[in-house]
C-alpha cells in the first residue's frame, strides 16, 4: 500500500513552507499566482490528498451535507440530487444522500447517524407522517437544516417546494378541456401533505365544472410504480366508465400504464393519464406522458444554496419558497 504524502513532502518539492502549502491548498490567505501554481504542481506529482478531516477538526467546520430523501429509486430525487451536489460541490461541500423508504422511523435513525457523522447541515424531503417534532434532534444539536419538496409545519427551518394545490388544479383542467369526465386519481399515501393537497386541487377544479370523483375512485397508497399497476388494474376491472387517472406522480403513472395495458386499453384512446414531477424519461414513454412539472432541479439548486446560507448566517429567518408548477402536455390524454 502506497504511503499517504504529508503536507511536509509538498513543501519540499515546491521549495516553500508547509504553511504556504496549507494556505494555497484551503485557498487561503495571499499567496501569488506564481507560488500557488508550483504548489499545485508539486502537490499533483506526488499524488497529494488533502486531509479534510484534519482539517475539520482544526478549524471545528463540516464540510459533508446530509440530503435524506422518501424513495432514492424515484427518478425526481435523482434530478433533485444531482443539484444538490452541484451548489455543494462549488463551496467545497461534498454531499451524501441517505433513503427513508418513506418511514418515519427510519428517518429518525438517518437523522441521528448524520449528525454522527458530523455534518454541517441537513437537506430532508419528509417522510409522511411527519411534522416539526420530527426534526427535534437536529435543532437540539444547532444544525441548520432545510425541507424540501414535503411541506412541513416547521418554521424553524427553510422550506423549498411548490405549490401542489395548484398542480393539482392545472392536472384537472387539462383533462377537462380534453374532454375527460370521469376521472379517477391514484397513489400517494392519504396522511401525505403533498398528496392531500393535489387532491384538493383536482377536487375543486371538478367542482368548478360540476363535475364529481367517487369516493372509490380516489385510491390512496405508496408512491410507487407497483402500486400505480395495482390501483389502474382493480379500477379499470370494476369500473370501465374511468376515462382518466390522475396519478399521484410520475412513478405511479408508470405503473398505471402497466395496469391499463393488461386492460387492452390504449393510453391516449381509450383512457388518459396524467402525472405530476415531469421526471426525464417520462417524455420517452409509449406514449410521452402528460404531466405537470414541478423542477426537482431548481428545488435542489434552491435548497441547496438555502442551507449554505443557513450555515454561513444562522441569524437569518428562514424563509418558505413555493415554485409555480407548468403543465407539460404530450399524448397521454
Amino acid at each position: 500500500m502506497k504511503p499517504r504524502v504529508s503536507i511536509k513532502q509538498v513543501a519540499a518539492k515546491a521549495g516553500v513552507s508547509a504553511a504556504t502549502v496549507s494556505l494555497v491548498l484551503n485557498d487561503k490567505g495571499r499567496i501569488s499566482e506564481q507560488t500557488q501554481r508550483k504548489v499545485r504542481k508539486a502537490a499533483q506529482s506526488l499524488g497529494f490528498i488533502l486531509n479534510k478531516s484534519a482539517s475539520r477538526l482544526r478549524s471545528g467546520r463540516s464540510l459533508l451535507i446530509g440530503l435524506v430523501v422518501n424513495d432514492i429509486s424515484n427518478p425526481f430525487f435523482a434530478e433533485l440530487s444531482s443539484d444538490v451536489e452541484t451548489i455543494a460541490a462549488e463551496k467545497g461541500y461534498l454531499s451524501v444522500m441517505a433513503n427513508t423508504r418513506d418511514d418515519i422511523e427510519r428517518q429518525h435513525a438517518v437523522i441521528e447517524t448524520m449528525i454522527g457523522q458530523g455534518v454541517a447541515g441537513l437537506i430532508i424531503s419528509a417522510a409522511s407522517g411527519s411534522d416539526d417534532r420530527s426534526f427535534k434532534l437536529i435543532r437540539d444539536h444547532g444544525i441548520p437544516y432545510v425541507l424540501c419538496v414535503r411541506e412541513i409545519k416547521d418554521y424553524a427551518a427553510d422550506f423549498i417546494g411548490f405549490d401542489n394545490h395548484q398542480a393539482g388544479v392545472i392536472a384537472a383542467e387539462h383533462l377537462i378541456a380534453q374532454g375527460y369526465r370521469n376521472i379517477a386519481f391514484i397513489g400517494g399515501m392519504e396522511h401525505n401533505e403533498n398528496r392531500r393537497r393535489r387532491f384538493e386541487g383536482v377536487s375543486d377544479a371538478l367542482t368548478r365544472h360540476r363535475l364529481t370523483m367517487p369516493e372509490s375512485w380516489a385510491l390512496s397508497g405508496p408512491a410507487t410504480r407497483e402500486f400505480g399497476a395495482q390501483a389502474a388494474t382493480a379500477l379499470l376491472s370494476h369500473h370501465r366508465e374511468i376515462e382518466a387517472l390522475a396519478c399521484f406522480n410520475d412513478y405511479v403513472a408508470l405503473g398505471a400504464y402497466e395496469g391499463i395495458n393488461n386492460a387492452r386499453l390504449t393510453i391516449g384512446r381509450d383512457i388518459g393519464v396524467i402525472g405530476f414531477d415531469n421526471v426525464p424519461e417520462s417524455a420517452s414513454w409509449m406514449p410521452p406522458l402528460t404531466t405537470v412539472e414541478l423542477f426537482p432541479r431548481a428545488i435542489g439548486r434552491r435548497a441547496a444554496k438555502a442551507l449554505l446560507t443557513a450555515i454561513d448566517s444562522p441569524d437569518e429567518a428562514p424563509e418558505r419558497v413555493f415554485l409555480a408548477p407548468t403543465l407539460m402536455r404530450r399524448k397521454s390524454c
